[in-house]
């Protein structure tokens, strides 16, 4: 019993040995090329040499990522951020006996407006395609057509919600820094704080709002890691990085879950704290170009 017990230390040992030699680290931070300001909520992600994707992190409130590789070796690193080009840099070698620190900078997307003239009736079939018109006939929520965000001539996308029945805008202190957050009158969540809202953009889910799936609340190992990654993601996202409001096709706002359309949750714990759904221009040049009329 004692050999085994020894034999048993010696293989968890050699083991623990070979996790430690195999845990290389990257780690970095990624900024905006033209201010070098630390970019929230960007996306890194470690690649094999054959782009396949292994690990994914999101960057905290200083632009600060990091990786755990598994194994020495060569590989890829993909750098992207909503409103930006992406970047791809590698190979990358990562040896046994050392860590290594990185910067890489993003360049801003060029808004391209297209004449209004030409996309006016674009920007209608794609909402229709949507089924914005349909909900807006529905009559819950809230609903921004493109004519009445014409008319608003606002510089940031929370500008437009201003003054809106039951769209509050929190924003921060005097020398704080930090987005805009908003806040929906019907939002219910019991710990008294501010409860933001999930957000669609063109269909897909951008911010997960603070009424988390039950299943980022079980308490395992991975989804606390899941939850954490999405709380450190949503710290310093707004709705005003999305784009310009020039680049937005219209805006529904579900102020609280009884109005959520199943589409986007429908009354359910992850909409507790309400819906936002934003379409944009860009998303109406996509469609168009597969629209086979």
């Amino acid at each position: 019993m004692l050999k085994f017990c020894v034999a048993l230390t010696m293989v968890l040992a050699a083991l623990a040995d070979i996790e430690s030699a195999g845990a290389q680290r990257l780690r970095g931070r990624l900024l905006d090329l033209d201010t070098d300001q630390p970019l929230v909520a960007g996306l890194l992600t470690l690649m094999t040499a054959d782009r396949a994707s292994l690990i994914t992190a999101v960057t905290d409130t200083g632009g600060h990522w990091e990786f755990e590789v598994p194994a020495a070796g060569a590989y890829f690193i993909a750098a992207r951020r909503l409103g930006y080009q992406p970047w791809l840099a590698g190979p990358v070698e990562a040896s046994a006996d050392a860590d290594l620190d990185f910067v890489f900078h993003l360049r801003r997307l060029p808004v391209e407006l297209k004449p209004v003239e030409v996309s006016a009736e674009a920007v209608r079939r794609y909402l229709a395609s949507t089924g914005f018109y349909d909900r807006q006939r529905a009559d819950f929520g809230f609903f921004l057509t493109p004519e009445r965000i014409e008319r608003r001539q606002a510089s940031r996308i929370t500008d437009l919600l201003t003054g809106l029945p039951g769209v509050r805008l929190i924003t921060p202190s005097v020398g704080s820094a930090g987005p805009r957050s908003v806040q929906l009158r019907g939002s219910n969540l019991s710990q008294g704080t501010i409860c933001r809202p999930r957000v669609y953009v063109d269909g897909i889910l951008y911010a997960q709002g603070d009424a988390s799936p039950r299943a980022l609340r079980e308490g395992t190992p991975e989804t606390e890691r899941a939850a954490e990654q999405i709380r450190r993601m949503e710290q310093g996202v707004s709705l005003d990085d999305i784009g310009h409001p020039s680049t937005i096709a219209a805006i529904e706002i579900y102020r609280s879950a009884t109005q959520v359309p199943v589409q986007f949750g429908g009354t359910s714990v992850e909409t507790l704290c309400g819906v936002i759904v934003v379409w944009t221009r860009s998303g109406t040049m996509r469609s168009s170009t597969t629209d086979p009329d």
